[in-house]
């Protein structure tokens, strides 16, 4: 029987969300390097709310967080939709098991982590596929 890897919802929702990830952290990235910069030379904390907002900072860091908060809203909406989801493709099991990976931190729980990622490179070696995630 054939199946259409392109047509795994599983892959699809689990490109998303990784994507949606990376967007997510390359913008926290960006606002922390101005909120960074502000502090070292603006005195930012010391600053009342008017003189914050004469900054043009300031501004790219509220719509940085408005945009932060919407990837958050749609990547918790597709992980907590992923557990009821069956993949049938390689790369839905292997986009599973990624996205698992990342909202399993290290520094939380170490083992689950490392169990994880040694279930998805095994997966990898023994099926080829998935290597996008």
């Amino acid at each position: 029987m054939f199946v259409n890897l392109s047509a795994d919802q599983v892959a699809h929702a689990c490109e998303v969300w990784l994507a949606d990830y990376s967007e997510r952290e390359r913008l926290t990235r960006r606002w922390q390097q101005l909120e960074t910069r502000l502090f070292k030379l603006h005195n930012w904390p010391k600053l009342s709310g008017d003189e914050r907002n004469q900054f043009a900072e300031k501004h790219e860091m509220d719509s940085l967080d408005e945009r932060i908060d919407i990837l958050g809203d749609k990547n918790r909406a597709v992980l907590a939709s992923l557990p009821a989801m069956f993949a049938t493709s390689s790369r839905g099991i292997c986009g599973k098991l990624a996205v698992a990976l990342i909202e399993v931190r290290p520094d939380e729980n170490e083992e689950a982590h490392l169990l994880i990622a040694s279930i998805l490179r095994d997966y990898r070696a023994l099926h080829g596929s998935g290597q996008d995630f």
